[in-house]
């Protein structure tokens, strides 16, 4: 049996370190909250852009460069991961998915088809260089608090890989918000566009349990207004088409925000938990212990007592 010493030690330490898995515990939940509060709150600018775009695709047939099909010789996958750990299997759910789609991708079996990777997040970025998969870009920063400006560069980098016939088609892989306690990851195409994936994970974003479970998900049938365009109506689809991709994006990451933060809830937990157990079970061994020791003491103080008698 250890020593009183380092029976009181661990115990110590070990109180101290559930004392911050606590707190990290309430900051993720709280952040988790944030996400989802940003997230829903985007969902109208969304909306009322999808609808824009219908109204516009009503009015007349416009081709989009992002929009139209073409053979896919190179995919970009886009891998959202967090830029932290202590997210329990957070980030190897992400990565067992992006090795299951390279699996089971139709386009894999072709000799001349190529991938290429835009690593988001510090663990997707050291995954991405520790399986030599080729890095065309990568973004950090995005584990907290994220505004749509801030995807910008995102956005730019896969649009113009798109319009210069770098990749063919972009496959973002990332984790859905489900509910606080389960989250599942998914693989979305971004382009080329799909008004009705860029719907679905618009609309996806509210989970189905828990505080925002009951918020609306709006209508999104086309209301009959006159519409007044200017300048016109093709120029205004082909500069809403971006924004659109924008927001699908931002929709994802804000879903893998909320997913991280969650997660990171649940390891916390379980490690304050595990950290409340192991402390009973060292004070139980403390006083055990101290209560040999003092048992054995009386004992000496007796025998000593009797032998000088």
């Amino acid at each position: 049996m250890d020593s009183l010493n380092i029976l009181k030690t661990r115990s110590r330490a070990v109180k101290n370190v559930g004392q911050i898995t606590k707190a990290m515990e309430v900051v993720a939940a709280t952040k988790m909250r944030r996400a989802q509060e940003t997230a829903l709150r985007s969902r109208p600018y969304a909306y009322g852009a999808l609808e824009l775009l219908e109204r516009l695709s009503g009015t007349a047939s416009f081709a989009s460069p992002l929009a139209g099909a073409r053979d896919v010789k190179t995919t970009l996958v886009i891998i959202v991961a967090s830029d932290k750990g202590l997210t329990g299997s957070f980030n190897a759910q992400v990565f067992r998915a992006v090795e299951k789609f390279f699996a089971s991708d139709s386009y894999a079996s072709l000799p001349a088809h190529t991938y290429k990777v835009f690593a988001i997040g510090k663990k997707s970025l050291q995954y991405a260089e520790k399986r030599r998969l080729d890095v065309a870009e990568f973004y950090t920063g995005v584990g907290d608090f994220i505004k749509p400006e801030e995807i910008d560069s995102v956005m730019r980098a896969v649009i113009a890989g798109f319009e210069e016939k770098r990749w063919d088609r972009v496959i973002a892989v990332s984790t859905h918000f489900r509910t606080a306690l389960k989250q599942e990851t998914l693989n979305r195409q971004i382009l080329p566009l799909s008004v009705e994936r860029i719907r679905e994970t618009v609309s996806e974003i509210v989970p189905q349990h828990g505080r925002y479970a009951d918020t609306k998900n709006g209508n999104m049938s086309v209301r009959e207004i006159d519409y007044l365009f200017e300048p016109d109506p093709e120029t205004l689809f082909l500069s809403l088409i971006p924004h659109l991709v924008k927001m699908q994006i931002y929709h994802l990451i804000l879903e893998a925000n909320a997913s991280e933060h969650s997660a990171r809830r649940v390891a916390m937990k379980t490690a304050s938990d595990n950290a409340d157990e192991l402390t009973s079970e060292l004070t139980l061994a403390y006083n055990k212990a101290r209560q040999a020791s003092i048992t054995k003491e009386i004992i000496e103080i007796t025998s000593t007592q009797s032998a000088l008698l």
